[in-house]
This record gives C-alpha cells, structure tokens and sequence, in this order.
C-alpha cells in the first residue's frame, strides 16, 4: 500500500504487511501437506485473546512464497519449510501486537485515506467487476478489505510515531565515518560505450567506418551491436573494475577520454569500446559522506526501535502458540527411526531363532 511503501523499511514491511489483503498482488497458490492436525477452523496462535486462525495463517503463508518460484520451493529442505511456517506464525503475532498497540494509542485514520488506498488496490484490476471478482473469490466484502487497510495504516502510523523519537548526534555521525572509511571509498570508474557483434569480419568493417568518421558511434550501437545495451546507443554507463570480462576491462581501462579501443574479441563476441569520461579514485570527506551516514544510521535505529518496542510488547502480552510446524518434523523422524528398529528387531529374532535350532540339533546329536 503506497502509505506503508514510502514509509516502512524493507525490514519492517514482512512484520507490518502480514494481514494485507495480498491476494491483489499475486498470492500464490501453494497448497499444504495435508496434515491432518490442522484443520481451517483451529487457531494457530493467540495473541491477548485475538485467534489467528489457520486459514489467516494460511493466506499469509501463500503470501509469502508466492515470491518463489516452483524450483526453489522444491529445493527447500523440510526444515527450511518449517522455519518459514513458524516465521509466518511470529510475523502474524507481531502484526497483532503492533495493531493492539496502535489502538492504545487512540491513532485514528480519516476515511479518505482508507478510500485513497481502496482505489490503489482497484488500479491493479483492469475493471470495477474483475476487482469485486476478486473480493468474491476470496471471500472477502469491500467493508473488511477497509477494515484491513485501516489496521494496516494504524500500524504505519504508530510506527512513524515511533521513528519520531529518533535522534542521530554529529558524535555518532563522525565514529560512524572513521570506523566505515574503506566503505565510501570511490575506486576509478570510466564511462563507457560499446558495439558487440558475432563475427570479427563485420567489427573490422564497424570499426572501419568508426575510423573514416562515416558514421556515429551511438548510431552504429543501436543499429548493428547484439548487446541489450544497444536500446542505449552501447551506453554501459560507468564501469569499476571488476565489473567485466577481464579482456573487456583490460580495453576499457587503458583508453583515453574520446578514445576507441580496436576490436576486442571475448567470450561474449567481438567488441568495440570508447571512453567517453573518467572518474578519478576518491575518497569522500566526511561531508561529503553525511547523507549516506545519516542514512544507515537512520535505518539502522528505526530497525532497532521497533524490535526493542516488539520485545516490549511481547514481554507485556499473553502470546500463546498452538501450533509448532517443527512438531511436522518431529514426527517424520520418528516414523523414520521406528521402522528401521523394527527390521533390527525382526532381524535379531531371526537370529536367536538359528541359535536355538543349532542348540536343538547338538543336544538331539548327543
């Protein structure tokens, strides 16, 4: 939602965003195992005397692997999958938390901010009726999609309330930049632009033309280079090294400002590469480098408030869990343990069934 995007950090939006209505946004359709220990009318949780039903669990968990894809789901190892489950489980709890608190704080959000959000959602659809299909797929009445965006953005607000409090000192802004220097270290970087093509022939002939001053250089690039950088005129903008190939960057970095390279063959083609600027190696001042500070320590205390205030809350709550998804685990491993203790077991008595027929063989020969 556009209030909760411009204003949470990444790190926060997994806790805050874990009831929003996510299917406008793609949710997955990933489908359980089937364990019949859970069932869509259970609690997962408790939170105060708030449930968190399977089915909120379960469309927060879809949610949330809807950014995979189907490989790196079925490269997931069991307890990877069950980390996941019960991060899911915590970020429901503390959405709960943060909304409990939220209402504490008497915040309350004017209608029209509700209405702005609604109509966020409806852009996604192409038609009024493909949104209410929506709603009527999941379930879902207009009214408890606002309910919704109205307890997502009482969360938002208590949250930049929270942020208000901070405070960065010059003292934390100056130990940020002598401990950190080696970080705003700016190495020598060139502004470069370049033709790939397949074959040597047809560079020699580019590279012909480029030296008769036939034709342009951004020119020939969209016209004739095979690299996706040709939508740019070959433009790659400014390139450290590291970045390329090394026969590339050898090139790149032993031209001139306005200087071509000749044809440069790599494992990618055969190229021909101009300088068009020259950034010398820098290392910022401290003034220079205060926004990007002010920045990470900003991020790095707005993270760490709402974890303390998280902490806080939790301390002061009656959180119950119903539901382990490691408890899965356990029990698959037990299955596994008990049945190779059977075959043992089997195979022992086999044993002690030869010995004593060997015994009854040696008495009946005596």
């Amino acid at each position: 939602m556009q209030f909760i995007r411009k204003n949470l950090k990444p790190i926060l939006l997994v806790i805050v965003v874990a009831f929003i209505v996510s299917i406008f946004y793609g949710l997955g359709q990933y489908r359980s195992s089937g364990n019949s220990q859970q069932s869509a009318g259970g609690l997962i949780a408790e939170v105060n005397n708030t449930g968190i039903s399977y089915q909120q669990w379960q469309n927060a968990f879809s949610s949330f692997i809807s950014r995979y894809d189907n490989q790196a789901l079925s490269n997931m190892t069991d307890q990877t999958l069950a980390s996941i489950k019960n991060s899911v489980t915590e970020q429901l709890i503390n959405s709960i938390l943060l909304y409990q608190y939220a209402q504490g704080k008497n915040i309350d959000i004017p209608e029209n901010d509700i209405n702005e959000e609604i109509e966020a959602v409806k852009n996604n659809f192409d038609s009024e009726a493909e949104f209410n299909e929506a709603l009527k797929r999941n379930n879902l009445t207009l009214k408890q999609l606002k309910d919704d965006i109205k307890r997502q953005l009482m969360i938002g607000e208590a949250i930049e309330r929270e942020y208000e409090e901070i405070e960065i000192t010059e003292e934390e802004i100056s130990q940020y930049y002598e401990e950190n220097q080696e970080d705003f270290f700016e190495p020598e970087k060139r502004k470069i632009r370049h033709i790939l093509v397949e074959d040597k022939e047809e560079a020699q002939k580019i590279l012909n033309q480029l030296n008769d001053g036939m034709v342009d250089f951004e020119k020939l690039a969209s016209e004739k280079s095979i690299c996706p950088s040709s939508e740019k005129g070959g433009d790659l903008g400014y390139i450290s090294q590291g970045q390329m190939v090394q026969e590339f960057e050898t090139a790149a970095f032993s031209l001139e400002i306005g200087e071509m390279s000749d044809i440069v063959e790599t494992e990618y083609g055969y190229h021909i590469i101009k300088c068009e600027d020259i950034k010398d190696e820098h290392q910022p001042s401290l003034e220079e480098a205060r926004e990007d500070i002010e920045n990470v320590l900003k991020s790095q205390k707005q993270n760490a408030a709402i974890e303390a205030l998280i902490t806080q809350l939790r301390e002061d709550s009656e959180v119950i869990i119903h539901y382990d998804f490691t408890s899965e685990l356990e029990t698959t491993e037990q299955t596994a343990t008990e049945e190779p203790s059977e075959e043992i077991e089997f195979e022992e008595n086999e044993n002690q069934q030869e010995e004593e027929t060997v015994e009854e063989e040696v008495t009946s020969d005596n």
